[in-house]
């Protein structure tokens, strides 16, 4: 049955994964801060554009997505909200380019909307989008969609790209390596998807050597980037170890492998049916074995340029989820690195394409449409709906993080409150706590300053209803490390014990 205009039918099929996935992730907008995301937004505040904007973190280089956040951070404040709707709106172009890749790649609008609708509504892309300081993965993943949807229209139709189309190419992947660590995984592997997918580019000596370039170049960019920032300041020594990519690490990373791979195939495929808390063995090892034998069937009987599209997408998958095996094998063991959400949003890609690929070379098998594909389309939804209704899903709106935040900023007005007005009111500075940095980053006192760092999200100087305040930090490697920089608000408002003895 057929209804419309081709061009109907076509915004309709773009329309469905884009409208399901801002059903499912629309409570995202109504998330707060946590963790990393208050150490930025201090940072913002008292370190500087410079010093913010350059500074890695965790192994990142995050020059792009910084420049993003110290924006959101001018136009928004401490309201979260808005924050969550640039991540939700980002999230949807996300989808519907992913619409777009997979039309011209299956040339089917049921497969592009059934795989973009698989992907923009798993529930394992909480991890990244229930997080701002994730951010960058999104952003990482709309420069991957956009230079592939154009690479894609090249390989339909023969014709290599130009060499402006080529330069902006590798500009994108290089500001996306900036967004997120996967990004560098996506600019690494970006030379074999553009020979594979458009032969003709590789017969053009200058494009092919201009393209190969490009992994020397990330990495570089990545090395210049942190040289840079140990310029303005010192590296903290975790930081050093998490950037610090070893012989060791890259031979210990292909172990890491096998777990990321098998978790991301199921979480990607079996959507709301998967819980890696409460996992079905048979289940688990089913889908990986009906995906390892519908990729090889495809790369058996597909056509030579369904062939090339395949290896594409199996490359760009290993790249990324080697550079998370890199970056992050030393932080625990394979299962316990799988099983974190935020790392499968941009690695989640290139499994829902070879899906959708399998999928249309069995499609081949009725060339004359004897399956009716709409209904198929329907019973697939309806399935997923009934997989959503009925799992755990939910979405952390961090709310312990705001109410224990609110409840710092309580106390310290109501201490201030009861100092007489015109004085110099000394508080006890205190320790980060979990509710706002988690466990994690709980230890973290030079880059979150205890209350002085609350205090500053809060307000803009360093009084607070006609009293100066000015908090007492008895750890001198803390009150060292911000004195370095005098002229900043967090070097005003910390005070070490023999100075408020003084002051006293």
């Amino acid at each position: 049955m057929r209804f419309g205009s081709t061009r109907q039918r076509a915004a309709l099929a773009a329309a469905l994964p884009v409208v399901l996935a801002a059903c499912v992730y629309y409570p995202i907008t109504k998330v707060y801060f946590f963790a990393d995301d208050f150490i930025d937004l201090a940072s913002i505040r008292n370190d500087g554009f410079l010093r913010f904007v350059t500074r890695p973190f965790g192994g990142h280089n995050y020059l792009t997505r910084n420049l993003v956040f110290y924006g959101s951070a001018h136009l928004f404040g401490m309201h979260a909200e808005p924050y969550f709707w640039t991540v939700l709106l980002t999230h949807l172009l996300n989808v519907w380019l992913l619409f777009r890749v997979l039309r011209t790649v299956t040339s089917s609008l049921v497969l592009a909307s059934f795989g973009a609708t698989l992907w923009g509504t798993s529930p394992v892309l909480v991890g990244t989008l229930g997080w701002y300081s994730v951010y960058g993965q999104v952003l990482a993943a709309t420069v991957l969609l956009g230079v592939l949807d154009r690479v894609a229209v090249c390989a339909r139709s023969g014709a290599a790209p130009s060499a402006r189309t080529i330069a902006t190419w590798y500009v994108l992947l290089l500001l996306g390596s900036a967004c997120f660590g996967v990004g560098i995984g996506v600019a690494v592997a970006f030379p074999a998807v553009l020979f594979l997918l458009v032969p003709a580019a590789w017969r053009r000596r200058g494009a092919r050597l201009a393209v190969l370039t490009l992994p020397v170049a990330t990495v570089a960019f990545y090395l210049g980037c942190r040289r840079l920032h140990a310029l303005l300041e010192p590296l903290s020594f975790d930081e050093i170890i998490a950037g610090g990519i070893t012989l060791e690490r890259l031979l210990a990373a292909p172990r890491a492998l096998p777990a990321l791979l098998a978790v991301s195939v199921n979480a990607s495929l079996r959507s709301f049916f998967f819980s890696p808390t409460a996992s079905n063995p048979v289940a688990f090892q089913a889908t990986i074995a009906l995906f390892g034998v519908g990729v090889g069937i495809l790369l058996w009987q597909g056509d030579a340029a369904t062939r090339r599209t395949a290896l594409a997408m199996v490359a760009l998958c290993l790249c990324v989820y080697a550079v998370v095996a890199v970056g992050r094998q030393i932080f625990g063991p394979p299962w316990q690195l799988a099983v974190q959400p935020r790392y499968h949003y941009v690695g989640s890609l290139p499994i829902v394409i070879l899906a959708c690929l399998v999928l249309a070379e069995v499609g081949r098998l009725d060339p004359h449409g004897a399956v009716p594909r709409i209904p198929l389309l329907l019973a697939a939804l309806a399935l997923g709906a009934y997989g959503w209704a009925r799992s755990d899903f939910r979405v952390d709106e961090h709310d312990v993080s705001r109410q224990y935040l609110a409840g710092v900023l309580r106390g310290i007005s109501s201490e201030v409150a009861a100092r007489p007005a015109g004085t110099t009111v000394l508080l006890d500075n205190g320790k980060p706590s979990a509710a706002l940095l988690g466990p994690v980053l709980v230890g973290a006192q030079r880059l979150f300053a205890g209350r002085a760092a609350a205090f500053l999200l809060a307000h803009e100087g360093d009084e607070l209803d006609g009293r100066r305040v000015r908090f007492v930090e008895r750890d001198a490697a803390v009150t060292d490390w911000y004195l370095r920089w005098p002229d900043t608000p967090l070097a005003r408002l910390l005070v070490t014990p023999s100075t408020a003895a003084q002051e006293r």
